[in-house]
């Protein structure tokens, strides 16, 4: 009796110890869901609700970009990818994904029926966003799409040059100038998810962000001026053999750019080349020589009427030779120098200016200089500096040696020329668009370098050079040219640079022109022979386009102020 009460007393202590124990996991219980629910509500609240809640980026529109006619240059294609993830799919819903192909049409990768996959199966991509759009309701359970947004660029490798190119990772030329502008700022959206992690639902309680669209950029660029450089520039490197072309159009009258082609657009290993209007400079060769004309003509050191000596074949200062490529072997007025594009009578020419007076002519016609155009990596070019002279300079420097430019600084320089004595800082953005509203940009300041009697006395001595010098091959029916030729030893690498400055019409200038072309085959090393005559087919097809370039273009009233620093 004794060994069995001894046994019921251990059971029931047992038992004792087992409820005191589950009252005690009881109590702690309690207690621990009193501090969830009412200590630690909203800690745990909001645990629960960022487990259950998605954050998904909400992309900007990137800005378009417009040349100044209000075509398109650069913009935005949103296109669908339909996809399929099979080990969701139950054996009884493949006929689903069968009728989402149907609905695709033309653009499904597949067929029906379909074969089942193992994993992830794209059906199609690329899908135009209005066509996904108008299906997207009827797309099966299983089954899902998603959208992209990729930049476009309708005029490909002719605007290329200008634009550059952009995706997620890199941005070059324009694109990338610009990032600020047109990049605008993504937004964000929140959407509720299934236990499974699949969105369920949009959140409209939750702090969402709406993104900010990118600014749309109108260019000064004229599309059709574009096109017809490139193609040009295209035709004529391929020909003859050059390293590089380079086409330049502006306005004179405002600084406006019109065009800027460049060719090669691609490097070899298929990355974007550099534009060589604004990202390369060479030595101008004898397309300076209306610089070194404009200054002496401004400074009053030598008028239309002087005569110069050309019968020998060379100059010789401090011991060394600087001859004419072709023998003259007679008196030249200086309109004739220029003409023939004599050396010698051009360094004769040069000689009649103080040393000084000429250095800083040179300076204000922005040699030396970046134009700061809207541009990236541009060049400013180079010009020895006075203090640096030796006894050469001065002649090497009046035919257009010892002084590196871009295509874009003697366009510039050859506009001052042709709007009356005016450097204006080039523009290539007109204006800026927001939510339908345009916002025009300034027109570039100026000022003067050169008196309008000089700029109309150097026109008239350009037109000779078209008329009846070296420049005879950039003649365009139905309208009178100024401009020059120039041909540019490459002392560094052994060849030459080929190129003609140009206006239209020669009186009144209502356009201006460069084209350079970097180390040609042997034959075309002549700016006559190459530059000019690609000028004339530019502009030729430039005013079957727009006739009335052919009337030239009225002056701005009063003409501009002169800015600090400019030459009288």
């Amino acid at each position: 009796m004794r060994a069995a009460a001894s046994d019921m007393e251990r059971v029931s202590a047992r038992l004792s110890f087992l409820i005191v124990l589950s009252g005690v996991f009881v109590v702690l219980s309690v207690s621990k869901m009193a501090g969830i629910q009412i200590m630690h509500h909203d800690e745990y609240l909001q645990r629960a609700e960022q487990q259950q809640t998605k954050q998904v980026s909400v992309q900007a529109r990137r800005g378009d970009i417009y040349d100044k006619n209000g075509y398109l240059l650069a913009g935005n294609v949103t296109e669908a990818t339909f996809s399929v993830f099979w080990p969701q799919v139950p054996d009884e819903k493949t006929a689903e994904v069968d009728s989402l192909i149907m609905l695709l049409g033309e653009y499904s990768r597949y067929s029906v029926p379909m074969q089942r996959g193992s994993g992830y199966t794209v059906i199609a991509d690329n899908v135009p966003w209005e066509f996904a759009s108008q299906i997207i309701n009827s797309v099966p359970e299983h089954t899902d799409c998603s959208f992209v947004t990729r930049r476009v660029y309708p005029m490909a490798e002719s605007i290329t040059p200008v634009i550059g190119t952009y995706n997620e990772n890199v941005s070059q030329g324009l694109e990338y100038y610009m990032e600020d502008f047109l990049e605008g700022t993504d937004g964000v959206s929140y959407y509720q998810t299934c236990s499974w992690g699949e969105f369920s639902a949009f959140d409209a309680t939750a702090a969402n962000v709406a993104p900010v669209n990118g600014k749309d950029l109108y260019l000064t660029i004229d599309s059709r001026y574009q096109e017809i450089a490139q193609e040009e520039l295209e035709l004529a490197v391929e020909v003859s053999g050059s390293s590089w072309g380079a086409a330049v159009i502006i306005n004179p009258v405002n600084g406006d750019i019109l065009a800027m082609a460049s060719y090669p657009v691609f490097n070899e290993n298929g990355s974007l080349a550099m534009n060589h209007c604004i990202q390369s400079s060479t030595e101008p060769g004898s397309v300076f020589k209306a610089v070194t004309l404009s200054a002496a003509l401004d400074a009053g050191t030598v008028s239309l009427s002087d005569s110069f000596d050309c019968r020998g074949s060379y100059i010789e200062i401090s011991g060394y030779r600087i001859g004419d490529s072709h023998p003259i072997g007679e008196v030249l007025d200086l309109t004739g120098v220029i003409a023939r594009s004599s050396n010698v009578g051009t360094i004769q020419l040069a000689s009649t200016i103080p040393d000084s007076v000429f250095y800083e002519y040179c300076r204000s016609f922005g040699f030396g200089s970046k134009t700061r155009v809207e541009f990236p990596s541009e060049q400013s070019g180079l010009i020895t500096d006075l203090r640096n002279w030796s006894a050469l300079s001065k002649a090497n420097l009046a035919i257009g040696q010892e002084v590196s430019a871009t295509p874009l600084q003697l366009a510039m320089a050859y506009g001052a020329i042709a709007n009356g004595g005016l450097l204006y800082r080039p523009r290539l953005i007109e204006s800026t668009g927001e939510g339908g509203l345009l916002r025009p940009l300034a027109e570039s300041p100026a000022h003067r370098i050169i008196s309008q009697e000089t700029a109309a006395q150097v026109r008239q001595v350009l037109t000779s050079v078209v008329t009846d010098g070296t420049g005879q091959s950039a003649q365009v029916p139905g309208v009178t040219v100024a401009g020059k030729t120039g041909t540019a030893e490459r002392l560094v690498q052994d060849g030459y640079l080929s190129a003609f400055a140009g206006m239209v019409p020669a009186d009144n200038p209502g356009l201006v022109a460069v084209v350079v072309f970097d180390m040609p085959d042997y034959q075309y090393r002549w700016g006559s022979v190459l530059a000019a005559p690609v000028f004339e087919r530019i502009v030729s097809r430039i005013l079957s386009t727009s006739p009335e370039i052919a009337l030239g273009q009225p002056r701005h009233a009063g003409e501009m102020v002169v800015a600090a620093g400019g030459l009288l």
